[in-house]
């Protein structure tokens, strides 16, 4: 259901690239339609003002909205499904992204673990991939994500906004910023500490805009943000799926 024929990457200072027209018109404008309500959302502030449905936040209204609505179940089934990761990893192989992961099958785990058992040898630890996407929005009145590097689980990140034609205004900003700390010493950020707006350089802005989907490869040095948007209707929404490919 995505589409990354015309994905194109970026590669400093990490790996991040963009895809446009990424899925299907028809089903984009479905998605839109039955977008959820922000009123089953979990309000976050910690890091940022931005709101999320998932499998962990508020969960059972995250999947009473897919049972009730079949373009999302089948997104859903999609991205939980092996063949989005083996997909998305040959993808990102084919620009010269080859992370060296896969999802091994079950009898190829198990030989090679009866394999070091006879040998007397630690049991190998083969991690495996797992995929899931949550709802996120934020409000265009200051909504924004402080600058981070992600969770060290995390593999892959995407950011697909779902907007309508001609909902969003350039000046809200919304786009997703690929920064860097003023201070170099913290350019290396292993344990996803998190820094203020004021603590980095902007380098390069995506800008938020329909149907396209941001792909990124989660670095000790992938530093990114939303910037604080500037916007004043409270009622207008940065919408976005975000999908994560992590490791167990």
């Amino acid at each position: 259901m995505l589409n990354f024929d015309r994905a194109e990457f970026d590669y400093d200072p990490f790996p991040i690239g963009i895809a446009r027209n990424v899925i299907d018109p028809d089903v984009y404008e479905e998605m839109i339609a039955t977008f959820p309500d922000v009123s089953l959302f979990h309000s976050m502030d910690f890091n940022g003002v931005k709101h999320s449905l998932s499998k962990v936040n508020n969960k059972r209204q995250y999947y009473q909205h897919l049972s009730q609505n079949p373009t999302w179940q089948r997104f859903y089934d999609y991205i939980d499904s092996e063949d989005y990761i083996r997909q998305t990893m040959a993808m990102l192989k084919s620009h010269k992204l080859d992370l060296g992961l896969s999802n091994k099958p079950l009898g190829e785990r198990l030989i090679k673990r009866w394999k070091a058992l006879k040998k007397g040898s630690p049991q190998p630890h083969i991690p495996r991939l797992r995929s899931r996407f949550e709802f996120s929005s934020m409000p265009v009145t200051g909504g924004s994500i402080r600058p981070h590097t992600d969770l060290h689980s995390k593999v892959v990140t995407m950011v697909v906004p779902i907007l309508a034609k001609d909902e969003w205004k350039v000046e809200y900003g919304g786009g997703t910023s690929v920064v860097w700390p003023k201070d170099r010493t913290r350019s290396f950020n292993p344990t996803n500490a998190y820094l203020d707006f004021d603590e980095v350089d902007c380098l390069k802005t995506f800008d938020f805009e329909p149907n396209q989907c941001l792909i990124f490869v989660r670095a000790p040095n992938s530093w990114h943000a939303v910037l604080p948007m500037t916007g004043n209707d409270p009622k207008v929404l940065r919408k976005t799926l975000t999908i994560n490919i992590e490791v167990d």
